[in-house]
């Protein structure tokens, strides 16, 4: 799947026999991975944007334009709508931005391929940005088959919500949802350890008599 099968049995935790440390530390499309990464952060950042500050302020602004004789029962109703449609257009914004805002990192740091894979190895690692990153997906997703991308801002704006609320109180206090099967102590400490296990063991395989001799 592009490369991508490892991460996704990590973000996703759908597949417990999947999540091994293994394949936590086994990164087969790291630019590609930071380019997913680009885009949930700037998803996220466009929706904060967007929906708590830009829509608001826009609200204020368009309810103080209204001249009390042209006042109508659906004014205040088209007054709303403009301001979601904006912050639906943000969101947009964001995702078609995070691709390119990463590319551009990626090439303004000369950033090697074993340096993307330690970067994404971090995100892998980071419990409480996975939980941020997952609450937003899993709640945009069902903003978005509410009201499409209107919607979509206000799920991960909840999400975001929640992730914030779990690292505060239900991470200590309580029983977290989309927590990592794997736990701190059992992973790897370098991508590069992996890599080294897999090399030992083809070159083990290649040179064994027992395996060359049942070809």
């Amino acid at each position: 799947m592009l490369g991508l099968d490892e991460w996704f049995y990590n973000f996703s935790q759908f597949f417990s026999r999947l999540a091994t440390p293994e394949n936590l530390a086994t990164i087969k499309a790291p630019f590609t991975e930071m380019h997913i990464y680009g885009i949930f952060k700037s998803a996220e950042i466009a929706s904060v944007v967007g929906g708590l500050v830009v829509h608001p302020i826009y609200r204020i602004y368009l309810k103080n334009k209204v001249v009390p004789e042209t006042i109508t029962p659906n004014t205040y109703k088209i007054i709303r709508n403009k301001c979601r449609k904006l912050q639906g257009r943000f969101l947009l914004g964001g995702i078609f931005l995070g691709p390119i805002i990463t590319y551009g990192y990626q090439k303004i740091t000369n950033m090697s391929e074993e340096e993307a894979k330690e970067f994404c190895y971090k995100v892998r690692c980071n419990t409480n940005g996975l939980v941020r990153d997952r609450s937003a997906l899993v709640c945009g997703l069902i903003g978005w088959y509410w009201k499409r991308f209107q919607g979509a801002v206000d799920g991960i704006n909840i999400g975001l919500l929640y992730s914030t609320t779990h690292e505060i109180l239900v991470k200590e206090h309580g029983t977290p949802l989309f927590k990592d099967k794997i736990l701190p102590d059992q992973r790897i400490s370098t991508t590069q350890e992996v890599e080294k296990s897999a090399s030992v063991f083809k070159k083990f395989i290649s040179t064994s008599d027992h395996w060359n001799s049942t070809k």
